[in-house]
């Protein structure tokens, strides 16, 4: 055999390889966007109704200043929140200056109401109250 011969063999064996290498990337690339593509779907499916199993004996307790934030990021959803028995629907951009009368520094328990298919409805805060012993 030629050493030109060889070249080419060495060439063709490159360049078939080189291709096959490519359409199994984009093989792949196909599978992956399709998977990440039913995940995202499910999980959207899924908004609001995925139950944890795990539960703390503690309670979950949220300060006065995560308790203003929650109001304000709830704004503009469906899900209405309420502070200590009263109800709060504040747009920080059309009125920023709204306040809502929590302590910064108290200590609120949250309850979630939620719908039978596990959709949250209503947000409630009630301020725990200290004991002195």
């Amino acid at each position: 055999m030629s050493r030109n011969t060889q070249h080419l063999m060495l060439f063709c064996t490159a360049v078939v390889l080189f291709v096959a290498a490519c359409l199994y990337g984009q093989r792949n690339i196909a599978i992956l966007m399709g998977a990440l593509n039913e995940r995202a779907a499910s999980v959207t499916e899924m908004d609001g109704r995925i139950h944890t199993t795990l539960h703390s004996s503690q309670l979950n307790r949220y300060t006065g200043a995560e308790v203003l934030h929650t109001v304000r990021q709830m704004t503009g959803t469906r899900v209405q929140v309420e502070v200590d028995g009263h109800e709060y629907v504040i747009d920080p951009l059309a009125d920023s200056p709204a306040t809502i009368p929590v302590e910064l520094e108290g200590s609120y328990l949250p309850v979630y109401n939620r719908s039978d298919a596990g959709e949250l409805l209503k947000l409630s805060f009630r301020k725990e109250v200290e004991s002195n012993d």
